[in-house]
């Protein structure tokens, strides 16, 4: 019965990781997961895999032993593993994926979605995410290896374990991939088990891990290799480069001379001749926020957020803010920057505007 019931989970397992990874090639770059096509994708898939694999085991009832099969899906899994974690450990390591927000550091934490919190978290310190991409890279390189798979699977686990539940504890929207990441580890230790047993549990020799020729003549054994190699090198070469591909299109580190959270010392607005101090105004401007990816924040004293884009020149000394969803509000001023004090002056709508901020340097941790 055990081998029967092994033989029908290797074979749902064949059927179902290789549809699970073309799946997350596909959907991947769409951002954000855990959407209702996921919902219906992961069942579907599982369940057809399930019976699919009754139907085989009924086919072929003679046939409990599939070595060079079972050998070609754990050598997928290792790459794709390799692959994947390749990409988020070069986010990572060129601080792309956890790049601090300065709208969520001067947020509240009450006032965040679970997920805000746990990324504000991990980009608070470059270091520590710079740690977390170096273990990622270092399990996707072991992966490669088959004299360092099962050390690179062991690292995965680990590392999926982590993430599956932080994703979880904070409703992060990639349960369904990252568990799928996680399943996939679990099953490359699946035959080291006994092994692994052997040299951690009951102190025994563990025998040497052997894996069988898909090929006997020499010629397609070395085209192999050759193609192992190749598969190798763009599972890791591959998501580093794009990764610094889009660190260049998005300008990411690249701060716009206003980046950083200004809060307003003194605002005067031609329908008040009198300085607005806005410590005794709620309506008024309390902070303003110059984010990367031209987006810049106005919070009020009643906490209400006021979104733009805004672009700058530096040659002219000018600032221009175009509020949106809605565009009709616009602020257009000249700055002028003195250390750590931001003037600006010129028209907020059809009004006349001059304000005077200081930055508020704890929201950025990294300077």
């Amino acid at each position: 019965m055990p081998r029967r019931l092994t033989d029908l989970f290797f074979k749902a397992f064949f059927l179902l990781f290789p549809a699970v990874i073309v799946y997350i090639l596909i959907t991947d770059s769409d951002g954000c997961g855990d959407q209702p096509r996921d919902f219906r994708f992961f069942p579907i898939a599982g369940g057809a895999a399930f019976l699919l694999a009754v139907i085989w085991c009924f086919i072929d009832k003679q046939r409990h032993s599939y070595i060079k099969l079972k050998y070609i899906l754990q050598t997928v899994l290792r790459f794709f593993l390799a692959y994947i974690i390749t990409q988020y450990g070069a986010a990572k390591i060129l601080d792309v994926q956890f790049s601090p927000n300065l709208g969520s550091m001067a947020t509240t934490v009450a006032d965040m979605h679970p997920m805000t919190v746990a990324w504000t978290f991990f980009g608070y310190s470059f270091g520590y995410e710079l740690f977390i991409g170096c273990s990622q890279i270092l399990a996707a390189i072991l992966l490669l290896f088959r004299k360092t798979a099962t050390l690179g699977a062991i690292l995965m686990v680990t590392i999926m374990s982590n993430i599956v539940f932080v994703n979880f504890a904070f409703d992060v929207c990639v349960k369904f991939f990252s568990c799928s990441y996680l399943a996939m580890s679990i099953y490359l230790l699946v035959d080291d088990a006994p092994r692994l047993t052997n040299l951690l549990l009951v102190n025994k020799t563990a025998e040497k891990r052997t894996y069988p020729q898909l090929f006997q003549k020499k010629t397609a054994q070395k085209l192999l290799a050759t193609l192992g190699i190749l598969a190798g090198i763009f599972a890791i070469a591959y998501p580093m480069l794009d990764t610094m591909r889009l660190k260049t299109k998005y300008r990411v580190g690249q701060h716009s001379p206003l980046y950083g959270v200004w809060a307003v010392d003194s605002l005067h607005h031609s329908l008040d001749t009198a300085n607005v101090l806005l410590h005794t105004d709620s309506s008024g401007w309390k902070k303003l926020l110059f984010e990367d990816y031209n987006t810049a924040i106005v919070r009020s004293w009643t906490a209400d957020l006021v979104y733009f884009n805004y672009e700058t020149d530096t040659t002219k000394h000018t600032l221009n803010l175009k509020s949106y969803p809605d565009t009709l509000l616009r602020v257009n001023t000249g700055y002028r920057l003195d250390k750590d004090t931001l003037f600006l002056y010129g028209k907020y709508g059809n009004d006349s505007i001059y304000v005077r901020l200081h930055q508020q340097k704890k929201y950025l941790p990294r300077k």
